[in-house]
């Protein structure tokens, strides 16, 4: 029994050591000055085109597109590298899980931020890479979308938080010229 114990206490202590290494950090966000927002339904082999959207995703994608503009966050939702997407192409990708709405079942939702970056052994090879996240799962009652809808709202807060805390906003203020 003492062994057990003692491999339980070792197998928790290495893998939350583990998983703190991987975490992404605030520090990923410094510097940024917008991103591409990219909302596509979770475990889905492609991409669909916005006029087959569930009106899930068109909500959630709303709801985003308020957020991050109430928080002064330059956005862009086009395919294509813009201003924004020069600086390592930062692409804020909302992952919304879709069911059968009759269905009681536990489901991830996901914010995740992209950038490309390069190998600091080998700055030629440039790759995708994860670089903020946020996850939740949910579990509901009826009505499922609103449910989802308030978790990734959650995701969505924490990723402005954690955006705001290395990019403070200016003040309308420090941007003038004092008078002499």
């Amino acid at each position: 029994m003492k062994r057990i114990v003692l491999a339980l206490i070792f197998l928790l202590a290495t893998s939350s050591a583990a998983s703190a290494q991987f975490a992404p950090s605030t520090e990923n966000l410094r510097g940024l000055k917008g991103v591409r927002l990219i909302v596509m339904l979770a475990n889905y082999p492609h991409r669909l085109d916005e006029a087959e959207w569930p009106e899930l995703l068109k909500l959630v994608q709303a709801d985003a597109i308020a957020k991050l503009q109430e928080a002064d966050i330059a956005l862009s939702r086009s395919k294509y590298v813009d201003e924004i997407g020069k600086a390592g192409d930062p692409r804020l990708v909302i992952s919304v899980p879709m069911d059968e709405r009759n269905s009681s079942v536990s489901l991830t939702t996901e914010v995740k931020l992209f950038q490309k970056v390069r190998l600091s052994r080998d700055p030629s090879i440039e790759t995708d890479a994860v670089t903020w996240s946020q996850w939740g799962s949910v579990t509901w009652p009826m009505p499922r979308d609103s449910v989802i809808r308030r978790q990734i709202a959650g995701e969505i807060d924490r990723f402005i938080q954690d955006y705001l805390s290395v990019n403070p906003k200016q003040s309308a203020n420090s941007t003038k010229q004092k008078p002499k």
